[in-house]
Parts: C-alpha cells; structure tokens; sequence
C-alpha cells in the first residue's frame, strides 16, 4: 500500500473481492461521490462482515437524478426502497436514505445519501482518490474517517471504534495530527480516542 499525502491518492495492491467489485461497478455509474464508514476499513483490510456500504452524493434535481437512477437501473442495480423515481428523490430530500442492490439479491447494498449536514460536506470536500489495480474509488479523509467512527462509538458500538483503531494504526505515521485532533474535538470524542491509541 502506498499512500501519497500530496496528491491524496492511496495505491492498493490487493486482490479485488466480491464486496469491492459490487461497490466498483456501482460507483462506476456515478459522477461524484464519497465512500465513508464501514467500508473504508474493509477496504484496508480490516476484516469484517457488512451488509451495506455507505456512500454521499451531492443534491441533484428530478432531471439529474433521472439520468443516474435510468444508468442505474439499466446495469444490473435496483433499489430496494421503491420502483418510484419520485418516491425514491423524496426519501432522499427528506434526509434518508435509499439502498441499491444487484437484481435479485439484497446483499450487498449501497446505502446511497444526499450530502445534508457539515460532516458530509466535508467528507465529500476532502476525498481521497483509492486506485485498486487499474480502477478508482473516493472515500473521505482518513481523519474525518477516524473522528467520525469515535463519535459513533460513543454509543457503545465496539465495531465502530475498531474500525476508527484500524486505520489509524495502519496510517498514524501519515496522519494529518492537527486536522485530525481538530476533528475528534469537534465531535467530542477525545475519550474515545485515548481508547484507541
């Protein structure tokens, strides 16, 4: 693995299993988006189930989402929610989330969401470029992806904060420290990091 600060690109030289195929040729039918939570860890290696991986966009109107959700549904994905495109928009504007899955099958799911609120903006604003033999992915900054996982182990989720653990012994030689300390102060989760360290 190779991790290059300055042009915020991570080279994994793994093989390429199931789960990250499904999240490739999903992501592949986007234009812009955002990896974050459980499967930024799974992607280093950490291992562990998931059902579902959590991905951003930014807001788009009927017209724009009608293109993404035809691209969609004609390579293979079908939303689980609904078969509405309208229903579909609503539950996303509202601030929930919709899930795509290959036809016929439930699992694995993308857990596709507006961008809502400043953690999402940021995440979606300071991507990292993850390049997996020949094919890319973005998923959100190392140090959002840490302070954030701590945030949610505050509500006692252990998996949470192994995933935050994970990465930040894979990466803390490579680690932004003052952005990152930022962050974890920001979302309160200064405990949950002397837990981790």
């Amino acid at each position: 693995m190779e991790y290059n600060l300055t042009k915020k690109e991570i080279r994994l030289d793994r093989k390429i299993n199931e789960l990250d195929r499904f999240v490739l040729d999903f992501c592949r039918l986007l234009d812009e988006y955002v990896l974050v939570s459980g499967y930024v860890s799974i992607i280093f290696g950490r291992s562990r189930a998931t059902e579902d991986v959590d991905l951003l966009i930014p807001k788009m109107d009927i017209e724009e989402f009608s293109k993404r959700w035809e691209k969609i549904q004609n390579s293979g994905f079908e939303c689980i929610n609904t078969t509405e495109i309208n229903e579909a928009l609503a539950i996303l504007n509202e601030g929930s989330n919709i899930r795509f899955s290959r036809k016929g099958k439930s699992i694995p799911n993308m857990e596709f969401k507006f961008i809502q609120n400043d953690i999402h903006k940021y995440s979606f604003g300071n991507k990292i470029k993850v390049i997996m033999k020949d094919e890319t992915l973005y998923i959100s900054s190392l140090e959002m992806q840490i302070a954030y996982k701590l945030m949610l182990g505050k509500e006692g989720n252990r998996k949470d904060l192994e995933d935050a653990k994970h990465i930040y012994e894979l990466f803390k030689e490579k680690l932004n420290n003052e952005e990152l300390l930022k962050l974890i102060r920001e979302l309160n989760s200064e405990k949950e990091f002397e837990l981790i360290k």
